[in-house]
């Protein structure tokens, strides 16, 4: 075990890396498993910022804001955010729902777009990775803790995020990954829904876009086992999906060629979801990307006390049959 990444230059083996890079102007950790390669932003919410396969990259990263790191100026602020209420980074980041408690319309400073501390490394015969910590959050009292692990066999990575209230009053609130993804692609989401209509199990954001009821559009689609999100054009959508196990598809019809993502993560049925439902899927208006969101129960934290959850994800080739 490395305790502390600053000391450490990196290391691998024929099929396997992790170290130190520049990645896009900002200081990054590198971790390579065969065909599948993770770069991670510590300086920017310890986001995992890339996820390439066989060098294709997947992920959506904001090519005006590379680089670039807030100093907490209001003038670099309003840069920073442009158009929107909050910078768009991109990338996989971890959110405190519900949105409706956002300071000020926007995801707390500190946890989405502050410098995380770089707790600890390892690189293992079962797997390597890094543990990050934000700083506690000015604005809720709240502190984010991520734990990115790449397995050895299979290239497969999980996300573990922790969320602790460092604050001395409860705090309800729900942990919410968010994951930035190049547009075109198709979400398909495994449902549970035989005895129903897959539509029961789509709720609408009326208020995310001009569509309304996406249900009633061409994008969205479904059977008793599947509901399928086609993120294909710059029209802003968004929906949330229940009666799902927590697994979903992402296939990219891409220039670079054809790639599946796959997601999994606990669901509970008696649990409540802080925007309704475990799983989101948001198509942006204008920047090239869409986003698969996943929720973690919504909890009341109590001084000191935490919530987890766990996000595993794989990257294979072509297009696998989900259907």
């Amino acid at each position: 075990m490395l305790s502390r990444i600053s000391h450490f230059a990196g290391i691998s083996d024929t099929r396997r890396e992790l170290k130190w890079t520049a990645y896009r102007g900002w200081n990054a950790l590198s971790m390579r498993q065969g065909a599948v390669e993770l770069t991670v932003v510590p300086a920017i919410g310890g986001r995992l910022m890339s996820i390439r396969h066989e060098g294709v990259e997947l992920a959506y990263v904001n090519d005006a804001l590379a680089g670039h790191v807030p100093d907490w100026s209001a003038e670099q602020w309003r840069t920073l955010c442009g158009e929107w209420d909050f910078p768009l980074w991109g990338g996989g980041k971890t959110w405190v729902a519900p949105e409706s408690d956002w300071p000020e319309r926007a995801p707390q400073r500190d946890l989405d777009s502050g410098s995380y501390e770089v707790v600890s490394t390892w690189f293992d015969s079962r797997s390597m990775g890094v543990e990050l910590l934000s700083p506690v959050c000015r604005q809720s009292g709240l502190q984010v803790r991520r734990r990115i692990v790449l397995s050895a066999r299979d290239g497969s990575w999980t996300t573990l995020h922790e969320l602790s209230n460092r604050s001395e009053v409860a705090r309800p609130c729900a942990i919410w990954d968010v994951l930035m993804l190049r547009r075109p692609g198709r979400v398909d989401v495994v449902i549970e829904n035989a005895q129903r209509d897959w539509r029961e199990s789509v709720t609408p954001f009326l208020a995310k876009g001009p569509l309304g009821d996406v249900r009633e559009s061409g994008f969205v689609t479904g059977s008793s086992k599947h509901v399928t999100t086609r993120c294909t054009e710059a029209i802003e959508f968004k929906l949330g999906i229940d009666n799902s196990p927590g697994v979903a598809h992402v296939v990219f019809d891409l220039p670079e060629g054809r790639h599946t993502l796959s997601r999994r993560f606990p669901v509970f049925p008696d649990a409540r979801y802080a925007h309704g439902s475990p799983l989101e899927v948001f198509n942006a208006p204008r920047l090239p990307y869409f986003e698969i969101e996943s929720h973690g129960p919504l909890v009341v934290l109590q001084p000191r006390e935490s919530t987890t959850l766990s996000v595993v994800e794989a990257v294979t080739g072509g297009v696998e049959e989900h259907r």
